[in-house]
């Protein structure tokens, strides 16, 4: 009978061995059903501000490659590239993951089906707007079970303690490319930037438009800013001489805070504060 007894036991060690892992039932921003195994400890970040995102919920440690661009904080540039744009899949495959996290934005279309070819799950997040920024790293915190901390409290707070009203509401351009001329439309984040810190955007289209001379002519903001680095002062001169007649004043602002939609947003606005308040205007 203990033989018996024994031998049962042993069974039931077997058939839980090979019992398939518990596995949750996710829908990302996109609406796509994601299925995850119990225990995401290896993950794949294909956008810098989702990168960000996760050291700033204090999953770092589980990030086992990420996309070119992924600089920020330091310790993501030691992590292994995958690719740009369009990302290798062999490369990704090759590093084992539980999950990849991507963006709505500049996904290449084969990236979802190629991936679920190789049963590798894939969650995209949606961050067009600002207000889309805390919910986002709040649901990318529990898609993985990271550990409790202030991060998501700390971001919304520091976001309400920039917003400001204004006597005289600036009308600012942010020019993402020069030639051709690339801006910052209405309903994006950086739009709600503008908002949120009492200024105005001075494109009047919605997105991230190619912009004609004719409408900023049409349209003339009072204040241009534009990405160092990603556009440099002799392509914002060589613009601004094809349009004498703007009279706008030019700066540069940080080109990573101010175009991902990430955990340092509230740098953007504090630094997009200082700028207004600089001319005068409080």
């Amino acid at each position: 009978m203990a033989r018996a007894e024994r031998l049962a036991f042993l069974a039931l060690l077997v058939l839980f061995a090979c019992s398939p892992p518990e596995q949750t039932a996710h829908t990302d921003d996109l609406g796509r059903p994601v299925a995850l195994t119990t225990g995401v400890t290896r993950v794949v970040s294909l956008a810098p501000n989702l990168t960000e995102m996760l050291f700033a919920v204090g999953a770092g440690g589980r990030i086992v490659g990420t996309d070119d661009f992924s600089n920020f904080p330091p310790d993501a540039k030691r992590i292994p590239k995958v690719g740009g744009m369009q990302p290798n899949v062999e490369k990704i495959a090759a590093l084992r993951p539980d999950l990849v996290v991507a963006s709505t934005e500049g996904n290449h279309p084969n990236l979802a089906p190629a991936l679920a070819a190789a049963s590798i799950p894939l969650y995209v997040v949606r961050t067009d707007r600002l207000d889309q920024i805390a919910p986002a790293m709040e649901r990318l915190a529990r898609l993985i079970d990271a550990p409790p901390n202030d991060a998501v409290r700390n971001l919304r707070s520091a976001i309400d303690a920039q917003r400001r009203t204004r006597s005289k509401r600036l009308r600012i351009l942010f020019m993402v490319w020069t030639d051709p001329l690339y801006v910052a439309g209405r309903n994006t984040f950086t739009d709600d930037l503008f908002q949120l810190t009492g200024a105005q955007n001075a494109v009047q289209v919605g997105g991230w438009p190619q912009y004609s001379l004719e409408s900023l002519v049409a349209s003339p903001p009072d204040l241009i800013l534009y990405p160092r680095g990603a556009v440099t002062p002799q392509q914002v001169e060589a613009l601004m001489k094809r349009v004498p007649s703007l009279r706008a004043e030019v700066v540069s602002v940080n080109e990573d805070i101010f175009q991902r939609p990430g955990p340092r947003v509230a740098d953007a606005a504090r630094a997009l504060n200082a700028i207004l308040d600089a001319r005068g205007d409080r």
